[in-house]
């Protein structure tokens, strides 16, 4: 389902064994590129082997194991596949597993937004990668006058850590988080962190290569 893979066209793989959740991903995704829809991690195992995508968004309780095991076989298979885990729990093991395999979450259910935001970094990494962030960042820290600690919660972001994990890998307060991604969103004049992020990304794609 989707628009042939060309330009900027991109190729999902969605893993969700729950109907309705897995038709809204469609849905959401159909505009950006192809989307290959699977209920479980025999099917998907078989379209990782069988075509090449960009992103993968799985979702942890699968009928036949955790998605979680999908990520190294994805990886294995595509190095530059950029993956987003669903789950329904803020389980504190599911949320260290994330971590550790340096993959972004979300809690369902979930806002359009922040996967439109996955949508952004995907498109971002596919076509631009470390260099043009590297670049983007540079300006950015000129332009608006950030300062090491903006710089940083700025890159957590674009990494796809998720907002709340933020003040335990930075050794901060939550509040003090919240204070910086304020000073963040004035200086670069954006509404919402989601969209600083998504403004980063954006512009680091139209660096030139």
């Amino acid at each position: 389902m989707g628009t042939d893979r060309d330009g900027d066209s991109l190729a999902f793989l969605v893993v969700e064994d729950v109907v309705v959740v897995r038709d809204a991903l469609v849905r959401a995704l159909a505009s950006h590129g192809h989307v290959e829809a699977v209920g479980n991690l025999a099917t998907a195992r078989t379209a990782l082997a069988t075509r090449r995508f960009d992103s993968l968004i799985v979702d942890v309780g699968l009928p036949d194991g955790s998605g979680l095991d999908l990520i190294p076989l994805a990886r294995q298979k595509w190095p530059a596949i950029w993956v987003l885990v669903l789950t329904g729990l803020s389980d504190h093991a599911v949320v260290s597993k994330a971590h550790e395999l340096g993959v972004r979450y979300l809690l369902k259910p979930f806002e359009t937004e922040q996967l439109r935001v996955h949508v952004e970094e995907t498109r971002a990494r596919r076509h631009a990668g470390d260099r043009r962030i590297a670049v983007t960042l540079d300006r950015w820290t000129r332009a608006h006058n950030l300062t090491s600690s903006e710089v940083e919660l700025l890159m957590l972001g674009v990494r796809g850590v998720p907002r709340e994990d933020i003040p335990v890998l930075r050794g901060v307060k939550a509040d003090t988080i919240r204070k910086q991604i304020q000073v963040l969103i004035q200086k670069t004049g954006d509404e919402s962190f989601e969209e600083v992020l998504n403004s980063f990304l954006r512009e680091a794609l139209s660096e030139p290569t």
